[in-house]
């Protein structure tokens, strides 16, 4: 995955329903100066990103560099294209020119002040490296805004001194929308269908911006920290939105995972960066939530959230999913994601995920508590399955259309628990049978011929040995995901007298004490 640098917190966003849309806007002024872009200039104090526009974290290091380079030494940058609404200046497009430019002079590459309070200290690991290696990097080749300011107005030789005495002359030119809120949002999209345009994800969560899905992904994504999509809720509303999001932040992203892989604690939906994220929420939520046993519910096909209790019921049945897969709640079934979310190389199977969660929604959805022993009777056998068959389930996922993969992964594990507790065996020639797959299956890994070790390679290292050593449940034979879900039974039960000593305990997943042995 490209490491980007998360600038989000430059320019605070704003929703255009507040604005009054049908006054003509005020003249704007045709060129900023950097002078303008100062923390506590008037201008920038005024600037405002839509309230629907992705986030500022699109850009990898050297994009800031060449757009910060490109600025100091007098190259032509594109214009930035902005609204004037009755309040704000609104960033129609070239929020990252000016978040670049804005976070050089805050020296906060997504890890300084005003980030840190932009997401209430909550700053992942991963960013914090990103933005300090970015920091380190334009220092070392340009310099930073503070040492170049210091400079202005001396008698210097060299680059520093003759960029210093430019910065503060030369302009960012600009272009306006004039009309209302409508025109901008439409010119907003014009503008994103050139160069590189918004993503399905990106059009969706504009498009359904006030859906309760695309709300609660976005509260998840940051654990409830950032611009607060859900301000327009009551203050109780509010409240509720951001524990559910960070309690299921917790669950499902945490660990951040590494490259390559050193531990086998592993988050159970993938990485937590907005950009892979947000694609897997949106589609676990929609899940999660879904009403039907064929057709999974489309995020727009939601009514607009105006109190937050729909936000609120949907997060509410993504908890309930999360805590069936993992935590130590009673019915928690403690699935390790090494085994069940993760290839070898270490890379997170997003319709792996997405398909289990709509296997235990649709056993929800339909009181079906019988699937769940079902499924814990099943489970050493399925385990031992995905574990030996990884490559194969992979190479199935790539013969599948995109929007056919969560369903027969569904499929896939419905068969297995069924197959299992049939007395029958589990096979890649049933599974690909069971699944109607047309095409031929082959396996088309190519080994490497690089005398070097991959990270890839390095993580399926160590994959293969960690997985040895990971405990089992005593009870199912499953493996047991110690670090995030773990119930300690007395193998000697207490009503039969059992004691809590060292040598009458056992460690079994939270579901197997509660539901099985009971």
């Amino acid at each position: 995955m490209a490491q980007r640098v998360n600038l989000d917190a430059m320019i605070r966003r704003e929703d255009f329903a507040r604005e009054v849309g049908e006054e003509s806007a005020p003249e704007i002024i045709r060129e900023l100066k950097i002078t303008d872009l100062l923390q506590d200039a008037p201008i920038r104090r005024l600037l405002r990103k839509p309230d629907f526009q992705r986030e500022t974290n699109h850009w990898k290091p050297d994009q800031v560099l060449r757009l910060l380079t490109s600025f100091i030494d007098g190259d032509v940058i594109p214009a930035i294209i902005l609204w004037r609404s009755t309040n704000y200046v609104f960033v129609i497009d070239g929020a990252h020119r000016l978040s670049a430019l804005c976070a050089w002079i805050s020296d906060d590459y997504g890890q300084g002040p005003i980030s840190s309070a932009f997401y209430g200290g909550a700053i992942p690991l991963e960013q914090r490296k990103i933005g300090d290696r970015m920091r380190n990097t334009i220092n070392r080749q340009i310099g930073s805004f503070a040492s170049l300011n210091d400079l202005v107005g001396k008698r210097a030789e060299g680059s520093a001194s003759r960029r210093a005495g430019g910065m503060f002359t030369r302009p960012i030119y600009l272009q306006q929308v004039v009309g209302t809120a409508k025109v901008a949002e439409d010119s907003f999209f014009a503008i994103n269908t050139q160069g590189t345009p918004l993503d399905d994800t990106e059009t969706l969560l504009i498009k359904a911006r006030h859906k309760p899905v695309a709300i609660g992904a976005r509260a998840i994504v940051r654990s409830g920290t950032g611009h607060a999509y859900w301000s327009s809720f009551s203050q109780k509303n509010q409240q509720r939105v951001v524990a559910l999001a960070g309690q299921l932040h917790e669950i499902i992203f945490e660990p951040q995972i590494t490259k390559p892989l050193k531990t086998l604690n592993v988050p159970h939906a993938g990485p937590s960066s907005p950009v892979d994220a947000l694609a897997v929420l949106i589609d676990f939520l929609t899940v999660a939530n879904s009403t039907s046993a064929t057709k999974f519910d489309d995020a727009k096909s939601y009514p607009d959230d105006d109190t937050g209790d729909h936000t609120i019921a949907v997060l509410e049945a993504g908890l309930r999913i999360a805590n069936r897969i993992t935590g130590n709640s009673p019915a928690s079934l403690g699935l390790h994601p090494a085994v069940y979310f993760i290839t070898e190389q270490g890379k997170h199977s997003r319709f792996l995920f997405l398909g289990l969660v709509a296997t235990i929604a649709e056993k929800l959805r339909n009181n079906d508590d019988a699937w769940f022993l079902k499924f814990t009777k099943a489970r050493k056998a399925i385990e031992s399955f995905l574990l030996e068959h990884k490559s194969l389930i992979g190479v199935i996922l790539q013969n599948l259309a995109k929007p056919a993969r969560t369903p027969k992964m569904r499929d896939m594990f419905n068969f297995m628990v069924s197959a299992a507790n049939n007395g029958q065996d589990i096979t890649p020639q049933g599974l690909i049978g069971h699944l109607a797959l047309n095409a031929r299956i082959y396996d088309v890994t190519v080994p490497s011929r690089s005398v070097e070790f991959s990270d890839d390679t390095k993580s399926t290292i160590y994959y293969r040995e960690a997985i040895k050593r990971e405990n089992h449940c005593p009870i199912c034979g499953g493996l047991l995901d110690v670090s995030k879900s773990v119930s300690y039974d007395h193998i000697t039960p207490r009503r039969a007298a059992g004691l809590g000593t060292v040598e009458n305990g056992q460690m079994v997943h939270p579901y197997c004490n509660t539901a099985v042995k009971g």
